[in-house]
């Protein structure tokens, strides 16, 4: 019972499971900060996805650097945590990158600090520690503005004659997210299955977000169902389950940056462009509601859409121009009234 009123008072899960933890002791035998990663991560892995569970390893890798620079034991007790604990190991996360040639920027590491932060606070709500350190530091990161192609750029990618077919190939699946918003990882994943024709006569596509499993639907430009068909399975050609050959990262990141320089675009390509181009370029731009726009690149909150969908000048022009039209057409019309006004004046004289 005071077990149960203490996670009442803490807010926590009161879940039979967390109390039968706590009851028994179990969880965290020794108590130090590498353990608790590795007991979130045992515990929790199999919610993560692939990408998050590699990213929560380099947290781990970093945590477990510093603990080996800082202290003898190449560890530390959670009860012996303190808010330096936390302010040292931004700073050396800041200061010693895993890879030499890739520093981490401060982004970058707020995202290791959260991933820290969100297991120290799952260690006090599960009772193994009585203080969370980690309550009073806020996680601060940059704002980033991110990159999205103009109409133009799209359109002399979407036109280039290439003749490799693997940049052929990476520069179809790249136009493909341009035009519904995917991540390179659920383009990779689309299946037959997920490609229907609905009642309003449009092709859609309906897919589960690999980064957040919320659901996206998408209803297809002509431009995505072109490329649908000319990579649909030919006859001879081996089965697959999803609807485009498989790249890997490594050669879509390479042959992106070739198309770049054949483009002449002055920018490195990558697939994150392509979902903001989506956002902003291709439905932005024509005046798609940003609900829509939400819907259908997967966003649980309207914020993250605006972070995607980006007001540029071409929409911010256009809504001047309409501004104008209108208030032409006010003033148009009072004169007009104006004018009325002084025609039965003058018939009644």
């Amino acid at each position: 019972m005071n077990i149960y009123l203490d996670l009442k008072l803490k807010h926590a899960a009161c879940t039979a499971e967390n109390i039968k933890s706590i009851y028994l002791n179990k969880g965290l035998p020794e108590g130090t900060i590498l353990q608790l990663i590795n007991t979130a991560i045992n515990k929790y892995g199999k919610e993560l996805t692939k990408g998050s569970l590699k990213n929560y390893g380099a947290t781990r890798s970093y945590v477990d650097a510093f603990c080996k620079m800082k202290y003898k034991s190449g560890d530390i007790q959670l009860k012996s945590l303190t808010f330096a604990f936390i302010d040292e190991l931004k700073t050396y996360i800041l200061n010693n990158p895993l890879k030499s040639n890739d520093p981490c920027t401060n982004n970058g590491c707020m995202k290791h600090m959260e991933r820290v932060k969100k297991m120290i606070t799952w260690a006090y709500e599960m009772r193994f520690i009585d203080r969370n350190v980690f309550g009073s530091f806020k996680i601060r990161k940059n704002k980033f503005e991110s990159e999205f192609l103009r109409w133009e750029q799209l359109k002399v990618i979407e036109d280039k004659r290439l003749q490799l077919p693997m940049i052929s190939l990476v520069r179809d699946l790249f136009i493909f997210c341009c035009y519904t918003g995917m991540a390179p990882v659920d383009m990779q994943n689309l299946q037959p299955y997920q490609i229907y024709s609905g009642a309003d006569g449009l092709t859609w596509i309906s897919y589960t977000r690999a980064k957040s499993n919320v659901v996206a639907n998408v209803p297809l430009l002509r431009p995505a169902i072109a490329i649908i068909q000319k990579y649909g399975r030919k006859k001879g050609e081996l089965k697959r389950n999803t609807v485009f050959p498989f790249v890997t990262n490594k050669d879509l990141n390479s042959n992106l940056k070739n198309i770049s320089e054949i483009c002449e675009l002055g920018m490195s390509l990558n697939f994150y462009i392509a979902r903001h181009t989506f956002g902003t370029t291709v439905t932005l731009l024509f005046d798609v509601p940003i609900t829509s726009i939400k819907e259908m690149m997967g966003h649980e909150r309207i914020e993250t859409t605006m972070l995607y969908a980006r007001v540029n000048n071409s929409v911010i022009g256009r809504n001047m121009i309409i501004a104008q039209q209108k208030m032409d057409l006010r003033q148009k019309r009072q004169s007009e009234d104006q004018l009325g006004i002084y025609r039965n004046l003058f018939n009644e004289n």
